[in-house]
């Protein structure tokens, strides 16, 4: 992870025209300032691959590279316009994932999968594995692992709302089990309650109520790969939850 923090400092600054130039300088010193995240080392003793001259030794990057359809100045004041488009982003974010030279590579909010990363991020020496987010959400999941570092043997997608069902259907068995208990029920009054709960369920918005959280549209990805060099299995996870 150090690694990566030196390849950030190497990212293209996009040309700002005159007209831009003006149009910053007015801008007000009272926005926000950008929140910079704080990196801390992993390197120690307490880290047992490290400190084993014949662990497994692998590299792994996770980088929410922020879907182009979200970059909006209500949410980034602070970002310059021309930083903003996606001709200067994707070619920043191609720079940094490629200085990087990571094993592997798990993206969230990846968009413009087929049209553009899948092919640039491949000629990079990666192949690559995607999931799009359920509904009409235009981001997804992506896994870039390096063939002559590992292997690909199985791989698993997950949509968070194929969920909500089950977790639906075990509350619905509770609750006819819980009426089996009272005496004198009567089994056309517990069918109407039961439709009434489950509808109640459908439509709820309590944000409490896990089949709410559930459905958010959100996607994973698990992969399982062989390692090359000492033909060890690792199972690696991407997912980007969003409650």
């Amino acid at each position: 992870m150090l690694k990566s923090l030196s390849s950030l400092n190497s990212l293209p600054i996009p040309r700002i025209s005159t007209s831009s130039r003006i149009c910053l300088s007015k801008m007000s010193t009272a926005k926000p300032s950008p929140v910079c995240p704080k990196f801390i080392s992993v390197e120690g003793d307490d880290i047992y691959s490290r400190s084993k001259p014949d662990g497994v030794r692998f590299s792994l990057v996770s980088y929410n590279i922020l879907a182009q359809v979200y970059v909006k100045s209500s949410v980034f004041p602070h970002s310059p316009s021309p930083c903003r488009k996606w001709k200067a982003r994707s070619e920043a974010i191609l720079t940094v994932l490629k200085n990087l030279g990571t094993d592997f590579l798990c993206l969230q909010e990846l968009d413009e999968y087929d049209s553009f990363y899948k092919k640039n991020i491949e000629s990079y020496g990666y192949s690559s594995i995607y999931i799009q987010r359920s509904g009409q959400k235009r981001d997804g999941c992506g896994i870039f692992y390096k063939p002559d570092c590992a292997d690909l043997l199985l791989e698993e997608r997950i949509e968070y709302n194929d969920l909500v069902d089950a977790i639906q259907d075990d509350s619905i068995l509770h609750d006819d089990k819980h009426g089996d208990t009272q005496a004198n029920g009567d089994e056309n009054s517990e069918a109407k309650n039961g439709s009434s709960s489950k509808s109640t369920l459908k439509d709820s918005g309590d944000p409490n109520d896990p089949r709410v959280r559930l459905k958010r549209d959100c996607v994973g990805i698990m992969a399982a790969f062989r390692l090359k060099d000492t033909f060890h299995h690792v199972i690696v996870a991407n997912t980007h939850i969003y409650w």
